[in-house]
């Protein structure tokens, strides 16, 4: 699948749900879909699974984690769910959108899933919105803290992703 049509994928479920701004109501919009979210202690290297079973499907959340990760964590999974149906993934140590293995295309379907979580959460019609035509700079603490408090993610998923849409300078 090309990175096109995961990023319309998020785009036509942030559509279907009415999402017009940040933060994107992630935990309604996987209710909606019926699938049945349990947040919960877990290891600490496991950030959350997507289980079907006989007609439900469950995505488990690792409630230790901070919120900005929970939610990172439950989009990922809803992008397994739209990106490779009927499978069952378990997420150990969900890393944001770009890591050292990212870039080597070592799990595709991982991959897939960051980038559909970082589409979900982080449109990039709504960061541009935010940026009013603007770059960020990213050593600008306040700034990065600012919208990633904006979108609900944490810095490290907010400075991946503008790196990532060419939004991000450095001074």
């Amino acid at each position: 699948m090309k990175d096109r049509d995961i990023t319309k994928k998020a785009d036509q479920l942030l559509a279907k749900a009415k999402v017009m701004s940040p933060p994107v109501p992630v935990y309604e919009i996987a209710k909606s879909l019926g699938i049945k979210v349990r947040r919960g202690p877990l290891p600490d290297d496991l950030s959350g699974f997507l289980v079907h079973e006989n007609d439900a499907v469950f995505i488990g959340v690792n409630s230790l984690h901070p919120k900005p990760r929970q939610l990172f964590t439950l989009a990922h999974e809803l992008g397994h769910f739209f990106l490779h149906p009927s499978s069952n993934f378990i997420d150990r140590k969900l890393i944001y959108f770009r890591d050292s293995r990212s870039g080597e295309a070592i799990d595709l379907k991982e991959i897939q899933a960051n980038q559909f979580a970082a589409d979900l959460l982080m449109p990039e019609r709504f960061l541009r919105r935010a940026l009013n035509g603007e770059t960020v700079d990213l050593e600008d603490e306040g700034r990065v803290s600012e919208l990633s408090k904006s979108f609900g993610v944490s810095t490290q998923a907010l400075m991946f992703r503008l790196i990532n849409l060419n939004l991000a300078r450095q001074s």
